[in-house]
């Protein structure tokens, strides 16, 4: 029963964002495409499609810790879609790279530890969903230290050379950090 309506729930965020007006009709056949294939989906807790979701999401803890732009945005799809807490949504790879050289620009706080443990993964073939939380410990040019906590939800697209790389990111904050 959980498996079905995991499945339900994918496939109305599915149909629901193939619908939006920048979508056209090669990205939404490819959309509905996937729809029909959902039914093939099941969590995974092993094996190349979880060991892949690990790897991405260290390549990312490790680009982002060492303010990498390029680096954080060669791991998302040229036609990602990137949702960060109380910021505009960011569409494209070259978006998204902008986004990170900005942040890492401005960026003042040390990075002390950035860790994004994998809660799940739902493989759907050449698709994953990989939901988990995650910790920054950062410390201000005064010497106080900050712990952000977050969860957050990536849909993964495997690409042709066996890597995976972020179609969907989307985070929020447990708590209003402002500082």
């Amino acid at each position: 029963m959980k498996n079905i309506l995991i499945t339900t729930i994918v496939a109305v965020v599915f149909m629901g964002c193939a619908h939006s007006p920048q979508s056209n009709s090669k990205k939404f056949n490819s959309l509905n495409k996937s729809v029909h294939e959902i039914s093939n989906g099941g969590p995974v807790e092993s094996g190349p499609v979880y060991e892949g979701q690990k790897k991405l999401l260290s390549a990312f803890v490790k680009a982002f810790t060492d303010g990498d732009a390029e680096g954080c945005a060669k791991l998302y799809t040229e036609d990602t879609i990137y949702m960060q807490a109380e910021l505009p949504i960011e569409k494209g790879r070259e978006v998204v790279l902008d986004g990170y050289k900005k942040f890492f620009k401005s960026r003042t706080n040390k990075i002390i530890e950035v860790s994004e443990p994998i809660k799940e993964v739902i493989s759907f073939g050449d698709m994953a969903v990989i939901r988990g939380t995650g910790k920054n410990i950062e410390e201000t040019p005064q010497g106080v230290r900050i712990i952000k906590t977050y969860k957050y939800m990536i849909l993964s697209e495997k690409q042709k050379d066996g890597s995976w790389q972020m179609k969907w990111d989307i985070y929020n904050f447990d708590a209003d950090y402002k500082n």
